[in-house]
């Protein structure tokens, strides 16, 4: 009976991953096109509205499978989207973008010395400040190394940072409304913590 209820775990946690990052991909692909005149570059927006998303499917579904959800994303616009570098340094964008948010709330959580509430409005703003810090200096330190004909102006760092703060930001605002008036927070985190346990 216990390994039928493990299963069914693993299977609804993993289906909320897939969702993740389906639901992140898509919206990657609507924040290039609502606000495409806000891109500094096809990597660098003055608002990323996915920024947040990352940070979400960590608070929401747990580290690993929160990480995963935006693992998937990110593998998922591979093939949606025709990029101009190559598939190596592709892959190195997905995990810095998967992998910043769940050091994020590993080092929200070690500072503030607590958990993090997703009610909270200056948890999430905090977060969003500190993801937005981490993930700008992560992915510009792969590009240098990877692939410096991406670093094209002196500018783009602090351009990236304030858009993924902006993003972040204005995701704080809804995840906190939809955890504060719906059960659907509530429910995946529920059943992400039960897998995990």
């Amino acid at each position: 009976m216990r390994d039928n209820t493990e299963s069914s775990f693993n299977t609804t946690v993993l289906v909320l991953a897939l969702c993740a990052g389906v639901l992140y991909s898509v919206t990657h692909m609507l924040n290039a096109w609502l606000f495409k005149q806000l891109e500094f570059s096809e990597h660098i927006s003055f608002l990323y509205l996915p920024s947040f998303l990352r940070l979400a499917n960590v608070l929401v579904l747990g580290m690993l499978w929160g990480t995963l959800g935006t693992a998937i994303g990110g593998i998922l616009l591979l093939f949606a989207i025709t990029w101009q570098e190559t598939w190596f340094v592709s892959i190195a964008n997905i995990v810095v973008s998967a992998g910043t948010a769940a050091l994020s709330v590993v080092v929200m959580q070690l500072l503030q010395k607590r958990k993090l509430s997703l009610t909270r409005l200056s948890d999430l703003l905090q977060l969003a400040v500190l993801h937005a810090l981490i993930n700008s200096l992560a992915h510009h330190a792969v590009w240098s190394v990877l692939d410096p004909s991406l670093l094209t102006d002196v500018n783009q760092l602090p351009y990236m940072l304030v858009g993924d703060m902006n993003g972040a930001i204005v995701g704080a605002l809804i995840l906190r409304w939809v955890a504060r008036h719906t059960p659907i927070v509530a429910l995946a985190r529920q059943r992400a913590s039960q897998d995990e346990a």
